[in-house]
C-alpha cells in the first residue's frame, strides 16, 4: 500500500508539472498566433485605407481633370467672344470714322450752302450805302471805271455812259448794294442813297456828289 501511495503520488506531481508546461507552451503559440494576426489584419486594414486613399485621390483628379478642361474649354470660349468682340470694336471704329468724316462733309456743305444763301439774299434784298466813306471805298475796289473804249478813226464802239451805270448796277448788286440808273439830258449816271442823302455817281470816273434829301 505504501508504494502504490508513492507511485501515485509521483504520476501526480509528473503528470502536473507535464500539464503545466503544455499549458504554457499552447499560450505562448496562442499569443503568437494572435500577435500574427493582428498584423496581418493591421496589413490588411492599412493596404483596404491605402486602397481607399488611392480610388479616392484618382477620383479626385479625375474630377479636377474634368474641371480642367471645362475651365480650358470656357477660355478658349471666352477668348472666342473676347476676338469677336474686338473685331466689332474695330468695325464699329471704322464706321465712327467713316460718319464722322461724313459729318465734317455734310458740315462743309451746309457752310458752303449757308455761304451761297447769304450770298444771293444779298444779291435779292440789296442794302444802302451805310456812309460816303463806304461808298467811295467800295468804288475805288471797282472796275468799272477802268474799261477803256477809245472811239476815233477806224474804230467802232458803242459802249458809252449808259453801258458803264449799266455795268456799276451790275456790279453792286453782285456785292449786296442798291445803286440806280440815274438819267439827265442825254447822260447816264448812278444814284444812292446813304440815310435821308442822295448821291450822284459818275461811273466813268467814280466822282462822287450830294445831290439832295429824300425826305425834306
Amino acid at each position: 500500500m505504501a508504494q502504490r501511495r508513492g507511485s501515485s503520488k509521483t504520476l501526480k506531481r509528473g503528470s502536473s508539472k507535464t500539464l503545466k508546461r503544455g499549458s504554457s507552451k499552447t499560450l505562448r503559440i496562442y499569443t503568437v498566433i494572435m500577435f500574427l494576426v493582428c498584423i496581418v489584419a493591421g496589413i490588411g486594414i492599412g493596404w483596404l485605407t491605402t486602397r481607399g486613399n488611392l480610388e479616392a485621390a484618382q477620383i479626385m483628379g479625375e474630377s479636377l481633370k474634368a474641371e480642367s478642361e471645362q475651365y480650358a474649354s470656357s477660355l478658349e470660349e471666352a477668348n472666342h467672344l473676347a476676338g469677336i468682340a474686338n473685331e466689332q470694336v474695330k468695325l464699329s471704329n471704322q464706321q465712327i470714322e467713316q460718319a464722322n468724316t461724313n459729318i465734317g462733309q455734310l458740315q462743309q456743305e451746309l457752310d458752303e450752302a449757308e455761304k451761297s444763301v447769304a450770298y444771293w439774299w444779298e444779291r435779292a434784298h440789296p442794302k444802302e450805302f451805310k456812309s460816303v466813306d463806304e461808298l467811295k471805298a467800295w468804288l475805288a475796289q471797282d472796275a468799272t471805271n477802268n474799261t477803256l473804249h477809245i472811239f476815233g478813226d477806224g474804230c467802232i464802239s458803242n459802249y458809252d455812259c449808259d453801258d458803264y451805270a449799266v455795268a456799276l448796277v451790275r456790279n453792286a448788286l453782285l456785292d449786296g448794294y442798291l445803286v440806280s440808273l440815274q438819267i439827265e439830258d442825254t447822260h447816264v449816271t448812278n444814284s444812292t442813297i446813304i440815310g435821308n442823302e442822295i448821291y450822284y455817281i459818275e461811273p466813268q470816273t467814280d466822282e462822287v456828289w450830294f445831290w439832295g434829301h429824300r425826305d425834306r
